[in-house]
């Protein structure tokens, strides 16, 4: 993506601006992220731990790249900004805010060991060093090949590489970069800000701090600054203050006063989100993932799925407080395989839903085993929770027409099959069976459109609430030997942004969408995969508390849709 020039339509300056945040995943670091963000600019977020943000909306969001990385490697560091570039071109600003713990606070020189001095001095300085060395690098690159300078350039540096002499700053590597940083760039500036810690106190808030970085980063507002250690102090006075307030503080090296934010509204767009939970144990071995060549190895996944996976998901839901707003679908050769398991499942307060016998796919049964699975599932899952079972979902997605009319027969109320579309809810297709062609015969013998009813298009009032591939865990991030789409090696990451993407793109684009989500114990119960399941609805809980989503269960989701749809019918 091109560099763009910095627009003016705030009091900073600083939009489509290209900040990269070393040290992103501490408190200053995440504050940093969101004050830039809350400032218009596009943010790559570089750290070796996870950073953890609330309430970021979808605007701000698709300006955020979290780049995992080692501070204290130069390759890494390399490749942190290579990444940067690649998608968000050059960066602009470089906030350097890496740090290792300070062993010497306390501590007298005489009792220092070597070790514990480098760790704690010269790493800081490495760190600090080879993000400024690769910042500078990617500007002398990218304005040779543009012929053009980076416009509004900065470098900001935290505390913790200024207080104590911990990056040498004090001891001339300020004014070096000062001189060195104008000779790349006539604008190019580099300051230093100082969090003030009083004896026995707090120091200011991560973001006061943060927003002096982004105060210090502005060309409009602080350009005729350099080579500076800006202080800012514990602070009790309201953030909110007007400008001048603030340019007259910063002037006087004391930034107490903190930088207005320039807010959007957020969208406010219902979205119901659909956690559903497949409980395929040792059954998904059985039915449609059936092959000679499968092993104890394999059906041990099976046991795992039920007496490790089970349990810890039921865990991770009840931290969560969406135990009660879930549905689990569940084989009945699970729930009679794992009874102890599948009565604490229910014991959960979920809704309960069918998912064949063994994991069959109705294209390997006839129509007449077809029915009487069914009949069996529906008799164990109404012995398990005193209720008729409305919902249905088809193992590995593969249901036919026959499975919709039996559908229909025995009064469901829903199914959790296909994906007439991603993100809205429609009644159950009635379609003829779709045949293939016979290419030994003559063209016009198959070329014709796909026919439906014309007296009875679809079935309603049963309702289909899309679910498919993209939308779970298992296909991408469990590793099953004999099907020919699964993955396994896959790092969660890749599918947290796929997930997290589709959501803010649904969000911004269609009105009161559905969006399901779906888990295997299998997979999501591996304790590599748990913990991104549990960060991306912790993520989707905080636009629960903004007000634009709402936990269901996939039922409640059917009937919502249903009755919306056939009052319009009637009014």
């Amino acid at each position: 993506m091109p560099n763009e020039s910095c627009s003016r339509r705030s009091f900073l300056g600083l939009e489509n601006c290209h900040v990269f945040v070393s040290g992103a995943s501490g408190a200053i670091g995440g504050e940093a992220v969101r004050e830039f963000l809350d400032q218009g600019c596009r943010v790559t977020a570089f750290d070796s731990r996870p950073l953890q943000l609330s309430g970021i909306d979808a605007e701000r969001f698709s300006r955020l790249q979290l780049v995992n990385g080692d501070l204290f490697d130069e390759a890494s560091v390399i490749a942190g900004f290579s990444n940067a570039q690649e998608r968000f071109g050059p960066p602009n600003i470089l906030v350097v805010n890496s740090f290792t713990e300070d062993l010497a606070t306390g501590c007298p020189i005489w009792e220092l060991t070597l070790d514990e001095w480098k760790k704690s001095y010269q790493n800081d300085a490495q760190s600090s060093f080879l993000a400024i060395k690769h910042f500078l690098r990617s500007v002398r690159e990218n304005q040779q090949h543009s012929g053009a300078e980076l416009s509004n350039l900065a470098i900001v540096v935290t505390e913790t590489e200024t207080g104590n002499g911990k990056a040498g700053l004090h001891y001339g590597l300020l004014d070096r970069v000062r001189e060195e940083v104008r000779q790349l760039n006539s604008e190019g500036r580099i300051n230093a800000v100082a969090p003030d810690v009083m004896d026995d106190e707090q120091g200011p808030a991560p973001v006061d701090v943060a927003r002096t970085m982004a105060f210090l980063a502005s060309k409009r507002a602080a350009g005729h600054i350099s080579g500076q250690r800006i202080r800012v102090e514990k602070s009790n006075q309201d953030s909110t203050v007007n400008t001048r307030q603030v340019a007259k503080a910063v002037s006087k090296t004391d930034t107490r006063e903190s930088i207005p934010r320039s807010l959007s509204k957020p969208k406010r767009n219902k979205i119901r989100v659909a956690v559903s939970i497949d409980l395929d144990a040792v059954s998904g071995w059985l039915g449609t993932n059936s092959h000679p060549d499968n092993v104890l190895a394999d059906y041990s996944a099976g046991f795992f799925a039920a007496r490790v996976g089970v349990p810890r998901l039921l865990r991770m839901l009840k931290k969560l407080d969406l135990s009660e707003r879930c549905t689990w679908f569940i084989p009945g050769h699970s729930a009679e395989s794992f009874p102890e398991e599948v009565k604490q499942v229910v014991a959960s307060g979920c809704e309960v839903g069918l998912h064949g016998y063994a994991h069959e796919g109705a294209y390997q049964l006839t129509p007449e085993q077809e029915r009487d699975v069914l009949v069996r599932c529906m008799e164990i899952a109404q012995n398990l929770t005193g209720k008729k079972p409305v919902g249905y979902r088809a193992p590995l997605y593969q249901l036919r027409e026959s499975t919709l009319d039996l559908l229909e027969e025995f009064g469901f109320e829903y199914d959790a099959s296909l994906t007439d579309h991603d993100c809205h809810p429609f009644f159950a297709p009635r379609r003829p069976p779709l045949q293939p062609i016979d290419f030994s015969k003559p063209a016009s013998t198959w070329m014709h459109p796909v026919k439906e009813s014309p007296t009875l298009p679809d079935r309603r009032p049963l309702v289909c609430v899309p679910c498919n591939y993209y939308m779970e865990d298992m296909t991408p991030m469990q590793f099953l030997p004999h099907t020919e789409n699964s993955q396994g090696y896959v790092d969660v990451r890749v599918i947290e942004n796929l997930w997290r993407d589709r959501f803010l793109w649904i969000r911004d684009n269609e009105e009161e969408p559905v969006f399901p989500v779906l888990m295997h114990p299998d997979t999501s119960g591996m304790a590599h995969v748990i913990g991104m399941l549990e960060r991306t609805l912790s993520w989707l809980k905080d636009w629960e508390r903004e007000g634009e989503v709402e936990f269901l269960q996939t039922g409640e989701i059917a009937r919502w849709w249903k009755n919306k749809m056939l009052s319009k019918e009637t009014s």
